[in-house]
């Protein structure tokens, strides 16, 4: 081998270090700094929008700090993959796309060739990676493919062919051939790790096992439906009580913050017809009866926190209050009024009363705020657990006792130097004596349990029904709201088929139908670096999951964000969430929990979200017609030539499921024909069409063998008995929405459309002709479709601009549609 070169300047000859690496062709975020092609040590994508499923840490490309020449290479690939259309790379001949590549792909391409590079450097190869033999590149795909899959591998050919093909502006790399003959980077990897096979449509996303994914579901579904509303009740008492107790919590969503915000909170008010001005009754002063009365109206609208929001002087801009009273008076003067003397106008209109900050009230009130207090059962006092330095075991905690009853921050209130103060604590040790206590093991007021009443009740394993909870700590009640962020997201990734990215994406407002369907309004990122609005369809569920995340959500757009309340400029609320964590610390507490929560134990497996997208696909992949609509739902409809490939190749089976799908689609079958069996049993004739001869001989077989064994007769009644019967009888029963298939390959008309080697083995579901198959039944169930085609088909028939041929197409359908409704007219099944 040639000996490593000695290391050359990290300054670039094509490119300049003060270039930004976003040029004008993107569209950046304001006040966000823009890199240049000089920084050595990372780029951010910040600056040109970062997608909510990324954390700021990682939205970063790092380089090689410890190899100058590599952090250089490293750097002008990604330049030229982000400026595809620089003047450099049309001086050097390279024509690529126009588009930029999106920022995790040029990320991916330059880890993979970080790893390329330095695995170089280890094995003494030239720092020119032209110069390395191809046996040389195969050697490290053989080191690759022993710890990686196939698809990493793939991956590095690719970033190795981005070398190449950028090679001429790449310092220190000898443009070279491609190693691999141009073979798909796909069977390079295969062949690498020893996985050939002949299946190219193998897909490396592999499912979630079915054991897995319907515990894990359920669970969510369990979280979202019957324990959310008790979670978030729960959350708004603790930050009622937070605010209460002085923590400092973030403000109530409802209280403004912003000139706009009380513009807002005034418009609001003033458009309940219910609401009406209080207006003095009596000229007093400097005001005339009929003059409102704006304080006492402040604090209406305010809920008390404020009294001069009208104040036309001060720090407010005059014409903003000018305005506000303007709205008012309007008000004013379509009658909304009640007049009142100013003294008593507050207590008449039931306004909570602003107090100004550093206001004392007087200790009558504080022994009565004290007496109440104590009065209330639920309410303890709380006491130490163990000798803190303060007290010894046993003994109040005073500071905290202040916090829950007065939201002051020490225990002067009770100070034992003052009569006022030794009184209040003989009234507290007599809740003490009477058992009113809880205790602690540390000052912390928020570690205090509160009362649960009214909690959803969940059946346990043992058959007992109990509220899931009965008391709830704040610590206790931030799982829960992890838990809930958590429950929200995997039903929607796992109902939706939505990508990662495209699911926390999601903001506020997102449910909306389209083509009269419900569906989820988001922006599609992956292979699209505009980002544009698409729609998901989703079912009913979903949206609650969605109306769920909205209200747990403190972000001001998107719905799966921090659950820290936006405080400062060191905590904005930021969004976006980590997936894999979130679902690993979801599963983990419900195997933790599942029990006491009455949820069933989720076996352990690895759980991603793309895995979701997979699963869910393979688990619709078994309806009919479900080709074109996952291919609409998988947004592979513009590209129709290759929708069937890629579709169908997503829905693959694996085994798991295979046998997984086996199971319930016999039992779903079996069950679906008990009602059948029990209307055949009073003479029915339950079916028409060419098979449904050979269906009735089959109940009437289960009907004679369950009358001439005693022991089946005596469960007449027992649904699971009549179905493992009919199990057993019709075993190759398959359910359709048009018609059921009792598949006999010897009769099937869809075989025939199959090559010879391929028959007999399962329906062709496409080739299926319900009105001749010998194999074919039609029940009371398929009735309406049949009757609603052969409507459609006559207007159709009747349509003037009908071509002869079209015409006599429609007919020939239609004659065949009325062969199965007149048949279930005349046999009574037609619903």
């Amino acid at each position: 081998m040639t000996p490593q070169p000695v290391l050359q300047p990290a300054v670039s000859a094509h490119f300049r270090d003060d270039e930004p690496v976003f040029g004008p062709g993107y569209r950046l975020v304001a006040d966000i700094p823009v890199p240049r092609f000089g920084d050595t040590g990372f780029w951010s994508g910040d600056c040109i929008g970062r997608p909510a499923n990324q954390p700021p840490t990682r939205y970063k490309i790092h380089f090689a700090p410890e190899d100058p020449l590599i952090t250089l290479q490293l750097r002008e690939v990604a330049f030229a993959q982000f400026n595809p259309a620089h003047r450099v790379l049309r001086k050097a001949a390279i024509y690529r796309s126009a588009e930029p590549m999106a920022f995790p792909t040029v990320k991916m391409c330059s880890q993979k060739l970080r790893v390329i590079l330095r695995w170089g450097r280890r094995q003494g190869l030239p720092g020119d990676p032209g110069r390395w033999s191809a046996a040389d590149w195969q050697s490290f795909l053989d080191e690759l493919a022993a710890t990686v899959g196939d698809t990493t591998v793939a991956d590095h050919v690719g970033a190795v062919r981005t070398l190449r093909e950028l090679a001429a502006v790449v310092t220190g790399v000898t443009p070279f051939d491609d190693p691999w003959d141009e073979r798909s980077a796909a069977e390079i990897g295969r062949q690498a790790v020893l996985h050939a096979t002949a299946d190219d449509a193998a897909l490396a996303t592999p499912t979630i096992p079915p054991q897995t994914w319907w515990p894990l579901i359920r669970a969510a579904w369990a979280y979202v439906h019957t324990f959310a509303p008790d979670i978030l009740r729960w959350k708004d008492h603790f930050e009622h009580l937070a605010v209460g107790l002085g923590r400092g919590a973030a403000p109530r969503r409802h209280v403004a913050r912003t000139a706009d915000d009380t513009d807002a909170q005034i418009a609001t008010w003033l458009a309940d017809p219910g609401h009406r001005v209080p207006v003095h009754a009596v000229n007093r002063h400097c005001t005339k009866a009929g003059d409102p009365i704006w304080t006492v109206l402040s604090e209406l609208i305010t809920a008390g926190q404020r009294d001069s929001i009208f104040a036309t002087h001060g720090r407010a801009p005059r014409a903003r209050a000018l305005a506000r009273r303007a709205a008012v008076l309007a008000v004013v003067a379509q009658g909304r009024t009640h007049s009142v003397r100013g003294k008593v106008a507050a207590a008449i209109m039931n306004a909570p009363r602003h107090a100004p900050a550093g206001t004392r009230p007087s200790a009558a009130v504080i022994d009565e705020e004290l007496r109440q207090w104590l009065a209330n059962p639920d309410n303890r006092v709380p006491i130490r657990s163990a000798d803190d330095g303060v007290g010894r075991a046993g003994t109040v905690i005073w500071s905290t006792l202040a916090r829950l009853i007065w939201g002051i921050p020490t225990g002067d209130r009770f100070t034992s130097h003052a009569a006022s103060g030794r009184a209040r604590r003989r009234l507290v040790a007599e809740a003490v004596a009477a058992g009113q206590t809880v205790v602690m093991a540390a000052n912390r007021y928020w570690s205090i349990p509160q009362p649960c009443p009214g909690a959803a009740l969940i059946t346990r394993k043992d058959g007992t029904t109990r509220p899931w909870r009965t008391h709830i700590t704040q610590a206790e009640l931030t799982v829960e709201l992890r838990m809930l962020r958590a429950a929200c997201y995997v039903f929607v990734t796992a109902t939706s088929l939505m990508r990662d990215s495209e699911v926390q994406e999601i903001q506020r407002d997102a449910v909306t139908t389209y083509y009269g369907s419900p569906a989820i309004r988001s922006h599609k990122i992956k292979h699209d670096p505009d980002r544009p609005e698409s729609f998901w369809w989703i079912i009913e569920p979903v949206a609650e999951a969605i109306a769920v995340a909205e209200q747990l959500s403190w972000h001001p757009t998107h719905l799966f964000a921090s659950l820290k309340p936006p405080r400062g400029k060191k905590n904005r609320g930021d969004r976006g969430i980590i997936a894999a964590e979130d679902i690993d610390y979801f599963i983990t507490h419900v195997n933790a929990s599942g029990d006491a929560y009455g949820l069933e134990t989720i076996p352990d497996a690895h759980v991603r979200s793309h895995m979701f997208r997979r699963t869910i696909s393979v688990i619709t992949g078994r309806e009919p017609g479900s080709e074109v609509a996952l291919g609409l739902q998988l947004k592979h409809a513009a590209r129709r030539a290759l929708a069937n490939c890629t579709t169908q190749g997503y829905a693959q089976m694996d085994t798991t499921w295979a046998k997984e799908f086996d199971q319930q689609l016999e039992y779903a079958a079996a069950l679906r024909l008990v009602d059948l069996l029990r209307a055949r049993r009073t003479g029915e004739k339950v079916a028409v069409g060419p098979g449904a001869d050979r269906l009735h001989a089959g109940l009437d077989q289960v009907i004679s063998t369950m009358d001439d064994d005693p022991v089946l007769r005596a469960q007449i009644a027992d649904e699971q008995a009549e179905a493992a019967l009919l199990a057993t009888q019709f075993t190759n029963l398959h359910l359709g929405t048009i018609n059921h298939c009792m598949f006999d390959a010897a009769q099937a008309e869809c075989q025939n459309e199959l090559p010879a080697e391929q028959r007999g083995t399962a329906p062709l579901i496409g080739a299926c002709q319900p009105d001749r198959c010998r194999n074919s039944v039609i029940t009371r169930r398929h009735a309406p479709i049949w009757i609603a085609e052969e409507d459609d088909l006559t207007a159709r028939a009747q349509d003037p601009t009908l071509s002869p041929p079209g015409r006599e197409a429609v007919l020939i359908r239609l004659t065949d549609v009325q062969r199965i409704t007149r048949a279930l007219q005349h046999e009574g099944v037609t619903p």
